[in-house]
């Protein structure tokens, strides 16, 4: 009996660990944009607005005692600065079925509660691969399941 509860009680404990690490950011998205005090935003040139967007890169930036610096450009020239680490994020509409999908992350449409389909062109933000605790962060304030 003894050998049970030891066995379970470290189970609960190793599950336990391994809840406790955030998400993580091998780029250092979240640390790059506290310490610069920026959210540097690219924005597809002629995208149409989206309030939920915007609220929830304002309550990030906020958050992070950022302010949003804003480029405008063509998708090409703003996916690329992003994969290169020269923007945090990039608005626009996109679809999953997009060439750029396994290059950059397209993030879930701020305020759906659902996904896109995969050939839907939604209203979202794309992020660099890999830094997932900056794109939960602009999901959970965008609204985003």
């Amino acid at each position: 009996m003894r050998m049970i509860r030891t066995f379970a009680a470290t189970a609960l404990l190793t599950a336990l660990a391994g809840c406790a690490d955030p998400p993580r950011d091998p780029a250092q998205t979240t640390e790059r944009v506290r310490d610069s005090g920026i959210v540097r935003l690219g924005v597809i040139a002629g995208a149409p607005p989206d309030a939920r967007a915007d609220a929830a890169v304002a309550s990030v930036a906020r958050a992070l005692g950022a302010r949003v610096e804003r480029r405008e450009d063509h998708t090409e020239e703003l996916l690329e600065a992003l994969e290169l680490g020269e923007l945090d994020l990039v608005y626009g509409h996109f679809s999953d079925a997009s060439p750029w999908a396994t290059r950059v992350h397209f993030g879930d449409p701020p305020g759906w509660g659902r996904k896109a389909g995969a050939t839907e062109t939604a209203p979202r933000f794309a992020f660099r691969n890999g830094e997932n605790g900056w794109i939960m962060r602009l999901e959970r304030a965008g609204g985003a399941q």
